[in-house]
Protein backbone atom coordinates (compact mmCIF):
# COMPACT_ATOMS: atom_id res chain seq x y z
CA UNK A 1 0.00 0.00 0.00
CA UNK A 2 1.28 3.29 -1.07
CA UNK A 3 1.55 5.84 1.72
CA UNK A 4 -0.70 9.10 1.20
CA UNK A 5 0.86 11.88 -1.24
CA UNK A 6 2.36 14.78 1.02
CA UNK A 7 0.79 18.26 -0.16
CA UNK A 8 2.71 20.26 -2.28
CA UNK A 9 3.20 22.95 -0.03
CA UNK A 10 4.46 20.66 2.48
CA UNK A 11 7.01 19.03 0.33
CA UNK A 12 8.43 22.25 -1.47
CA UNK A 13 8.84 23.51 2.13
CA UNK A 14 10.74 20.35 3.52
CA UNK A 15 12.83 20.49 -0.41
CA UNK A 16 13.70 24.27 0.45
CA UNK A 17 14.16 23.68 4.39
CA UNK A 18 16.94 21.02 3.40
CA UNK A 19 18.53 23.52 1.04
CA UNK A 20 19.01 26.40 3.38
CA UNK A 21 20.67 23.30 6.11
CA UNK A 22 22.92 22.14 3.29
CA UNK A 23 23.93 25.18 2.11
CA UNK A 24 24.58 26.79 5.66
CA UNK A 25 26.90 23.85 6.71
CA UNK A 26 28.85 23.54 3.81
CA UNK A 27 29.40 27.27 4.47
CA UNK A 28 30.15 26.21 8.35
CA UNK A 29 32.55 23.55 6.59
CA UNK A 30 34.18 25.96 4.12
CA UNK A 31 34.82 28.83 6.83
CA UNK A 32 36.38 25.87 9.55
CA UNK A 33 38.57 24.70 6.64
CA UNK A 34 39.97 28.24 5.71
CA UNK A 35 40.32 29.29 9.13
CA UNK A 36 41.43 27.79 12.24
CA UNK A 37 38.94 25.49 14.41
CA UNK A 38 39.54 28.75 17.53
CA UNK A 39 37.61 31.00 14.97
CA UNK A 40 34.42 28.70 15.32
CA UNK A 41 34.20 30.59 18.66
CA UNK A 42 34.42 33.73 17.47
CA UNK A 43 31.30 33.05 14.66
CA UNK A 44 29.32 31.41 17.47
CA UNK A 45 29.69 34.66 19.27
CA UNK A 46 28.91 36.78 16.53
CA UNK A 47 26.11 34.39 15.52
CA UNK A 48 24.67 35.28 18.98
CA UNK A 49 24.94 38.67 19.12
CA UNK A 50 23.39 39.22 15.49
CA UNK A 51 20.17 36.68 17.01
CA UNK A 52 19.86 39.33 19.53
CA UNK A 53 20.23 42.53 17.94
CA UNK A 54 20.80 43.37 14.31
CA UNK A 55 22.28 46.74 15.71
CA UNK A 56 25.06 44.20 16.31
CA UNK A 57 26.20 44.30 12.12
CA UNK A 58 27.68 47.63 12.72
CA UNK A 59 30.33 46.41 15.28
CA UNK A 60 31.43 44.68 11.85
CA UNK A 61 33.24 48.09 11.26
CA UNK A 62 35.32 47.30 14.81
CA UNK A 63 38.68 47.12 14.20
CA UNK A 64 39.01 44.22 16.04
CA UNK A 65 36.36 42.33 14.50
CA UNK A 66 37.12 39.30 12.44
CA UNK A 67 33.93 40.25 10.36
CA UNK A 68 32.54 43.21 8.41
CA UNK A 69 29.42 44.30 8.25
CA UNK A 70 28.30 42.19 5.17
CA UNK A 71 29.54 39.47 6.60
CA UNK A 72 27.49 39.57 9.80
CA UNK A 73 24.41 40.82 7.86
CA UNK A 74 24.52 37.48 5.66
CA UNK A 75 25.09 35.64 9.10
CA UNK A 76 21.95 37.34 11.28
CA UNK A 77 19.92 37.07 7.21
CA UNK A 78 20.86 33.30 7.87
CA UNK A 79 19.57 32.64 11.39
CA UNK A 80 16.50 34.22 10.76
CA UNK A 81 15.79 31.35 8.09
CA UNK A 82 16.92 28.96 10.46
CA UNK A 83 14.67 30.23 12.79
CA UNK A 84 11.52 30.21 10.25
CA UNK A 85 12.49 27.17 9.40
CA UNK A 86 12.07 25.25 12.44
CA UNK A 87 9.00 27.11 13.75
CA UNK A 88 7.35 25.82 10.16
CA UNK A 89 8.51 22.62 10.61
CA UNK A 90 8.20 21.64 14.42
CA UNK A 91 5.28 24.74 16.35
CA UNK A 92 3.44 21.31 17.46
CA UNK A 93 6.53 20.08 19.09
CA UNK A 94 7.72 23.10 20.46
CA UNK A 95 4.67 24.25 22.29
CA UNK A 96 4.99 20.58 24.46
CA UNK A 97 8.31 21.92 25.72
CA UNK A 98 8.14 23.28 29.04
CA UNK A 99 10.23 26.77 28.17
CA UNK A 100 10.31 27.22 24.82
CA UNK A 101 6.39 26.37 24.66
CA UNK A 102 5.89 28.69 26.98
CA UNK A 103 8.32 31.12 24.80
CA UNK A 104 6.09 30.28 21.80
CA UNK A 105 2.87 31.09 23.50
CA UNK A 106 3.63 34.47 24.31
CA UNK A 107 5.09 34.49 20.64
CA UNK A 108 1.75 33.53 19.45
CA UNK A 109 0.15 35.56 21.91
CA UNK A 110 2.17 38.92 20.34
CA UNK A 111 1.75 37.18 16.89
CA UNK A 112 -2.40 37.92 17.45
CA UNK A 113 -1.81 41.33 18.79
CA UNK A 114 -0.15 42.28 15.48
CA UNK A 115 -2.67 41.02 13.60
CA UNK A 116 -5.99 42.68 15.37
CA UNK A 117 -3.60 45.99 15.45
CA UNK A 118 -2.58 45.61 11.90
CA UNK A 119 -5.77 43.72 9.98
CA UNK A 120 -4.47 44.93 6.81
CA UNK A 121 -1.55 42.50 7.44
CA UNK A 122 -4.47 39.47 5.91
CA UNK A 123 -5.01 41.66 2.33
CA UNK A 124 -1.26 42.18 2.06
CA UNK A 125 -0.52 39.16 3.16
CA UNK A 126 2.78 38.41 1.72
CA UNK A 127 4.59 42.27 1.33
CA UNK A 128 2.97 42.92 4.47
CA UNK A 129 4.21 40.33 6.47
CA UNK A 130 7.79 41.14 4.55
CA UNK A 131 7.63 44.79 6.10
CA UNK A 132 6.97 43.62 9.11
CA UNK A 133 9.81 42.17 9.79
CA UNK A 134 12.00 44.28 7.70
CA UNK A 135 10.83 47.17 9.99
CA UNK A 136 12.94 47.57 13.63
CA UNK A 137 9.47 47.70 15.66
CA UNK A 138 7.93 46.35 18.68
CA UNK A 139 6.53 42.74 17.50
CA UNK A 140 8.68 42.12 14.22
CA UNK A 141 11.08 39.62 13.66
CA UNK A 142 11.61 36.37 11.86
CA UNK A 143 9.56 34.72 14.60
CA UNK A 144 6.53 36.96 15.15
CA UNK A 145 6.57 37.47 11.10
CA UNK A 146 6.39 33.45 10.55
CA UNK A 147 3.62 33.12 13.35
CA UNK A 148 1.38 36.02 11.70
CA UNK A 149 2.05 34.39 8.07
CA UNK A 150 0.60 31.27 9.17
CA UNK A 151 -2.22 32.81 11.17
CA UNK A 152 -3.42 34.90 7.84
CA UNK A 153 -3.44 31.25 5.66
CA UNK A 154 0.16 31.54 3.92
CA UNK A 155 1.72 28.38 2.60
CA UNK A 156 4.88 27.18 4.59
CA UNK A 157 6.86 28.23 1.44
CA UNK A 158 4.91 31.92 0.84
CA UNK A 159 5.88 32.65 4.96
CA UNK A 160 9.52 31.56 5.07
CA UNK A 161 9.64 33.28 1.08
CA UNK A 162 8.22 36.42 2.96
CA UNK A 163 10.54 36.39 6.10
CA UNK A 164 13.68 35.71 3.22
CA UNK A 165 12.66 38.74 1.51
CA UNK A 166 11.62 41.20 4.84
CA UNK A 167 14.95 39.95 6.90
CA UNK A 168 17.16 40.28 3.89
CA UNK A 169 16.03 44.11 3.29
CA UNK A 170 16.74 44.36 6.82
CA UNK A 171 20.13 43.14 6.96
CA UNK A 172 21.31 44.59 3.50
CA UNK A 173 20.01 47.89 5.03
CA UNK A 174 21.89 47.57 8.26
CA UNK A 175 25.11 46.13 6.23
CA UNK A 176 24.97 48.88 4.00
CA UNK A 177 24.62 52.11 6.45
CA UNK A 178 27.44 50.46 8.57
CA UNK A 179 29.57 50.46 5.31
CA UNK A 180 28.38 54.17 4.95
CA UNK A 181 29.03 55.55 7.99
CA UNK A 182 32.54 53.24 8.45
CA UNK A 183 33.99 54.96 4.91
CA UNK A 184 33.12 58.46 5.97
CA UNK A 185 33.71 57.88 9.56
CA UNK A 186 36.29 60.40 10.10
CA UNK A 187 34.34 63.00 8.39
CA UNK A 188 30.91 62.69 9.97
CA UNK A 189 33.33 62.72 13.70
CA UNK A 190 34.98 66.01 12.46
CA UNK A 191 31.33 67.80 11.32
CA UNK A 192 29.07 66.86 13.63
CA UNK A 193 26.39 69.00 11.65
CA UNK A 194 27.06 66.09 9.34
CA UNK A 195 26.39 63.48 11.21
CA UNK A 196 23.46 65.06 12.90
CA UNK A 197 22.04 65.97 8.92
CA UNK A 198 23.11 62.42 8.04
CA UNK A 199 20.60 60.78 11.30
CA UNK A 200 17.59 63.59 10.58
CA UNK A 201 17.11 61.93 6.72
CA UNK A 202 17.62 58.70 7.55
CA UNK A 203 15.01 58.73 10.28
CA UNK A 204 13.10 61.00 8.54
CA UNK A 205 12.86 58.38 5.00
CA UNK A 206 12.24 55.43 7.51
CA UNK A 207 9.22 57.66 9.58
CA UNK A 208 8.00 57.83 5.93
CA UNK A 209 8.17 54.67 4.49
CA UNK A 210 6.55 53.24 7.54
CA UNK A 211 3.58 56.14 7.90
CA UNK A 212 2.62 54.91 4.27
CA UNK A 213 3.08 51.34 5.16
CA UNK A 214 1.56 51.66 8.35
CA UNK A 215 -1.90 53.51 6.59
CA UNK A 216 -2.38 50.15 4.24
CA UNK A 217 -1.88 47.42 7.56
CA UNK A 218 -4.46 49.37 9.31
CA UNK A 219 -7.21 49.43 6.70
CA UNK A 220 -9.22 46.42 6.98
CA UNK A 221 -9.18 43.40 4.47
Amino acid sequence: MEPPAQPTDLVRFRLTALAVLSASLAALIAYAALHELAALSELVVAAAAVFFSKLAIFGGNLPQSRFNPWELGLLAWTIDLWVSCALLAGIASFERLPLAGRALAEAHGRAGATLREYPGLRRLAFWGIAVLVFLPIPGSGAVTGTLVGRLVGLSRLGTLASIAAGAGAAVASYAAVAVFLGSRWEALASNPLSWVASLLVLVGLLWWFWHRVRSELLKQS
